[in-house]
């Protein structure tokens, strides 16, 4: 069995570079849409896992929710406390945890939700396997994952390029794959429902994206800090000549970032 320890370590410090609340800023379409399908009733238990800056378990908490976030990254979490105080929902509870050994005992949550932060958990089995174990019989999961074929998707696979994942790690994109998605899931859950969106990143041009992510996104800024000389301006050119291909006749850039939302029902 494969330990992920010192990946997560590392993932941890990635996910607390740049200022990924900025980033966080541009996924409200999405949150929204998550939430919509996952039709949060007042007063249900809600864990919203890998809860990055809380924009998530914040937006459930307004539908009356008791809600609970958890997040691998301290640096995001305190943010995450801030940004619930401000909201005037000061109790939301925010308390770090790993996706795949969540601190939560059995059948604790009536939904399970997660806006992409799940994604990124090293052992896609043992996040499922958490999945099913925290959410009671008849609750419900639902997710969102960037899908491997969209914006996001091709973003990171130009970033793989210049800039190798470990070995042996399995694609985050798994969960934007359908398919995948049940074989995850498994026999724990029943009736998987799937909804696709596009959340795009707006810029004035493929420099302004490219600004913005390469000193807010955690995996991007990390990348360019690795990269030197002629290796980081291949990288940048290759991003930008991406992003380029979403410029639209007014000049500006609508970067497509396409998702899949699965909603399922635990057994």
């Amino acid at each position: 069995m494969t330990d992920f320890t010192e990946l997560k370590k590392k993932q941890r410090a990635t996910w607390a570079l740049g200022e990924y609340d900025r980033i966080a800023d541009g996924l409200t379409i999405s949150t929204d849409q998550t939430l919509r399908v996952a039709k949060i009733r007042s007063g249900e238990r809600v864990l919203d896992l890998a809860t990055g800056t809380g924009i998530t378990a914040i937006a459930a908490r307004e539908r009356g929710a008791q809600v609970t976030g958890v997040d691998l990254t301290p640096e995001l979490l305190a943010v995450a406390r801030s940004k619930a105080g401000d909201a005037g929902f000061s109790d939301i509870n925010f308390q770090e945890g790993d996706a795949e050994a969540l601190p939560f005992a059995d059948a604790t949550f009536d939904v399970v939700v997660s806006t992409c932060g799940h994604m990124f958990a090293p052992d896609q089995p043992k996040v499922a396997a958490e999945l099913a174990r925290v959410t009671r019989p008849g609750g419900r999961v639902v997710f969102l994952a960037w899908t491997p074929e969209g914006g996001l998707g091709s973003w990171f696979r130009i970033t793989n390029k210049h800039f190798p994942p470990p070995p042996g790690v399995a694609s985050p994109f798994n969960w934007g794959d359908a398919e995948k998605v049940r074989s995850l899931l498994g026999s724990a859950f029943r009736d998987p429902a799937f909804t696709r969106g596009d959340c795009p990143q707006f810029g004035t041009s493929p420099e302004d994206i490219w600004e913005l992510f390469s000193t807010r996104y955690g995996p991007t800024v990390r990348a360019v800090a690795s990269l030197q000389g002629d290796a980081l301006q291949a990288f940048r050119k290759d991003l930008l000549s991406f992003l380029e291909g979403y410029r639209a006749v007014d000049g500006k850039v609508r970067w497509g970032r396409e998702y899949l939302i699965t909603r399922a029902v635990r057994v």
